[in-house]
């Protein structure tokens, strides 16, 4: 168990941003996921045996995968009061499926992943890109190659793509989904060393009309703003100033 110190530190960086509105699970009914979520839940292949939801809030992703799938779902975020109220909420609404997922107060870095070859999927949502990549980082020492990450960072996504680069991630899939005026890229990687290599600006996310158009003028301004006082940023705007016109 790590110091309360630490604990509070992270647990800070792992404050919900920008996502959807709650919505309480229910005995039996559907779970009902906000349009991200909705979104992460329905590119997930089915032929995992163990779904790690990470930084899971309130549990929505999770259980919905609970319902759908027929994988162990792992419901992990740092912050106890928010997985004692989910463990509460699973054990009332979802008792026929206690045999099916696992609690845990704990740093994403440091999740005890199943070393037996069976496929997993770890999903990281919510937080921004710069954590992501350090977890992301720390993951990558202990993961097989039949582990596989979706990502959907609140921003900073420059340095999670270049980080996913360095580590030799490759991509599955990758999108732009919005949800309450915020424009959300959504990032699925293996490490298939036969996919392509993870594009630090993006590419299929570029190919989405309107969307892509107003997430690039706002990628635009924001760095724009962001160089005019860390000369460091002008590199990645340049990147994405390289981008042909939509």
């Amino acid at each position: 168990m790590f110091e309360r110190q630490f604990d509070s530190i992270i647990a800070a960086k792992f404050l919900p941003l920008g996502g959807s509105r709650y919505q309480p699970l229910h005995q039996g009914a559907a779970v009902k996921l906000g349009k991200r979520l909705q979104y992460l839940h329905d590119i997930i292949t089915p032929d995992y045996q163990h779904i790690w939801d990470c930084c899971c809030d309130h549990g929505q992703l999770g259980a919905a995968l609970l319902q759908s799938s027929q994988a162990h779902v792992h419901f992990v975020d740092v912050v106890p009061e928010l997985i004692d109220k989910l463990q509460l909420e699973l054990g009332h609404y979802f008792a026929d499926y206690q045999h099916r997922y696992s609690t845990y107060v704990m740093d994403v870095a440091r999740l005890p992943i199943y070393q037996d070859g069976s496929k997993q999927l770890v999903i990281i949502a919510g937080i921004g890109g710069d954590l992501t990549a350090e977890l992301v980082s720390k993951l990558t020492a202990s993961l097989d190659d039949n582990i596989d990450l979706l990502l959907c960072p609140v921003h900073h996504h420059f340095t999670l793509r270049e980080r996913l680069r360095e580590l030799d991630w490759k991509l599955k899939h990758e999108s732009l989904v919005e949800e309450n005026q915020r424009i959300y890229e959504v990032i699925y990687v293996s490490q298939d060393i036969t996919a392509q290599a993870v594009s630090t600006v993006g590419q299929s996310i570029w190919q989405q009309g309107a969307l892509s158009s107003r997430y690039l003028a706002k990628t635009l301004a924001h760095y724009q703003r962001v160089a005019m006082g860390k000369p460091e940023a002008q590199r990645i705007l340049d990147a994405y100033q390289g981008l042909a016109p939509l």
